[in-house]
């Protein structure tokens, strides 16, 4: 076999196998920081935790069960926030640095902490995410859309395709890549949780604000916990009592005057 057939034969297969990792299971395959905690280490904290929650067996380890109408659930998103647990950030299509799958769109969730992780978004989910919910507009990255024509302050999916330049794959290297300045900036956090009309707020890098529902928030939150890994919640529930997490006062102290 000549080498240039070789070397074709070589990344054909090599990305065929990217692939099928892609579509078993390719989040234990991500490369992630010396704190996050693996699924052994998981499952080690959690079989011996009971908790009002858990009374009789150890907490699931492939599934969160809260629900947004739970009593406790105030204080669960109360505690996801406080711990940054659905702060992700969006990589480059394949991976930052890493060879990844390239049939989707890759988040990487809660850097830096016990649950950091990674998942891989259809191309479609993450449109509607970043263009969707964002309301990014090509005048808030006009270095980059200016190189493809004026920049016109429009929705960013407007001006984006996934064939014809400018393209997502381009834009995405562009706030995803290793020398990106947006990297660990367009990433998107809680601001506000409003307990009567049970909206979370979020913002998503460059002041942009938007809203989730209650229900649109655990769906995201389900990204990254199970039972198991939500152990400690349930824990301090236990300890401290309903608000613990989602008001003023720790432990039920009275909040200090000024």
């Amino acid at each position: 076999m000549r080498q240039f057939d070789r070397m074709r034969y070589e990344w054909r297969i090599g990305w065929a196998l990217c692939g099928l990792l892609a579509l078993a299971d390719t989040t234990a395959a991500f490369p992630v920081s010396g704190a996050a905690w693996s699924e052994a280490q998981w499952e080690q904290h959690c079989r011996a935790v009971r908790t009002s929650y858990n009374q009789t067996a150890p907490l699931l380890t492939d599934r969160l069960t809260v629900q947004s109408d739970d009593p406790r659930f105030l204080d669960f998103a109360s505690w996801v926030w406080a711990n940054k647990i659905i702060e992700h950030q969006v990589e480059q299509v394949g991976g930052t640095e890493w060879n990844g799958p390239t049939n989707g769109v890759i988040f990487h969730w809660a850097p830096g902490s016990r649950w950091e992780t990674h998942t891989l978004v259809p191309f479609d989910r993450a449109i509607h995410h970043i263009a969707g919910e964002h309301y990014w507009q090509d005048n808030m990255f006009a270095e980059f859309f200016e190189r493809f024509g004026p920049v016109k302050g429009i929705n960013i999916g407007e001006r984006l395709s996934m064939e014809t330049p400018p393209t997502w794959a381009q834009f995405l290297h562009h706030i995803g890549g290793p020398e990106s300045p947006y990297y660990r900036y367009v990433f998107h956090q809680e601001s506000r949780i409003d307990p009567i009309r049970r909206m979370v707020t979020m913002v998503g890098g460059q002041g942009v604000a938007f809203e989730y529902t209650f229900d649109h928030y655990l769906g995201e939150v389900k990204e990254v916990l199970t039972d198991c890994k939500a152990y400690q919640f349930f824990e301090l529930y236990d300890r401290y009592g309903r608000g613990f997490a989602s008001k003023a006062g720790w432990a039920g102290q009275p909040v200090p005057e000024r």
